[in-house]
């Protein structure tokens, strides 16, 4: 077995307790919600037999600790139930609003880190009155909710300039096909994605300007500049590469700080992922439905944290995976 093998499945064993974890919690605040999913199905009807039978169907008559023991072995079989709502299996509804997720999230995440590393550089190399105004471009960034943000963004591009469209992933009523309908998806994308990289920018910059700083004043780097290496060459090729390490960090670690920020930013505009099934699953007590998004969140944030173990070996040749 490879090293990076055996390391991959012993990452993998300690996610399992965490998972677990996450199960239990989300399971217990889920069933503490207020509002009963029975009447939301079956609806007003007065008939306490009715709104009786269906609980018995749904499995909400039993007492809550064996609610949860037969929710756990299912899942180990993996079967994680059916829509209350829907009709459908919980899995299937949950895979087919994953890649429209990926698509929003993995754009904003590398709009996020190409702008907020390349500012953060600048920033650092360049001290003075730009420095001043990208820190205070940062910290307003990162003071903007993402629903207000939306909002604002959707008003001024969508309703007052018509710019881009109001919501949506593809235009109704059209046919594209090949490139036009890549297009088309990234023309719908561009106001959600900005929305959700905005504040990740602001983040990004601050640790990329705080970790380049802290490169510069090492010993490599008056080394190099003593050779009299060019001072680009030596921020971009000697200093971003050690403060990259960081950023990595913190670009993996905030995976799962994206998908909540998705949830939002999918609800201002119709963007039709996981976001905006969660919503509407909390909204109308769909319990399977929410418990199923928040076990395949987990798992999505569990792999772009074992990636980012992997890069530090790549990005450092110090650190090693043993």
């Amino acid at each position: 077995m490879s090293p990076l093998v055996a390391f991959v499945i012993r990452r993998l064993l300690q996610y399992i307790p965490m998972i677990l974890v996450v199960i239990v919690v989300i399971f217990i605040l889920v069933r503490m919600a207020p509002g009963d999913p029975t009447y939301i199905l079956v609806g007003e009807v007065g008939d306490e037999s009715f709104v009786q039978a269906a609980r018995e169907r749904l499995g909400l008559n039993k007492p809550l600790h064996e609610q949860f023991l037969i929710y756990i072995l299912n899942v180990f079989r993996g079967d994680l139930g059916y829509s209350y709502l829907r009709s459908e299996s919980v899995s299937k509804l949950i895979i087919d609003r994953i890649p429209a997720t990926l698509i929003l999230v993995l754009t904003a995440m590398f709009i996020s880190a190409a702008v907020g590393i390349i500012i953060g550089t600048i920033s650092a190399a360049r001290r003075g009155i730009l420095d001043i105004s990208l820190s205070l471009l940062t910290l307003f960034g990162i003071s903007i909710p993402y629903f207000w943000l939306g909002q604002m963004i959707l008003i001024v591009f969508s309703v007052y300039l018509g710019l881009f469209p109001l919501g949506g992933m593809i235009s109704v009523g059209m046919d594209y096909q090949g490139i036009n309908y890549a297009l088309d998806i990234i023309y719908h994308l561009t106001l959600p994605a900005l929305t959700l990289a905005i504040f990740n920018i602001a983040f990004t910059t601050k640790i990329t300007r705080g970790s380049v700083l802290e490169a510069l004043t090492q010993d490599y780097i008056i080394t190099a500049r003593s050779k009299g290496i060019p001072e680009r060459r030596v921020i971009f090729r000697h200093a971003l590469r050690n403060a990259l390490i960081p950023v990595v960090t913190y670009t993996g670690f905030n995976t799962g700080v994206l998908l909540v920020g998705a949830i939002l930013t999918e609800t201002v505009f119709a963007w039709p992922g996981m976001g905006s099934l969660l919503y509407d699953s909390i909204r109308l007590r769909d319990y399977p439905v929410v418990l199923g998004i928040f076990i395949y969140g987990s798992i999505m944030v569990i792999i772009a944290n074992l990636i980012v173990d992997i890069l530090y070996g790549i990005l450092d040749p110090r650190i090693r995976m043993r």
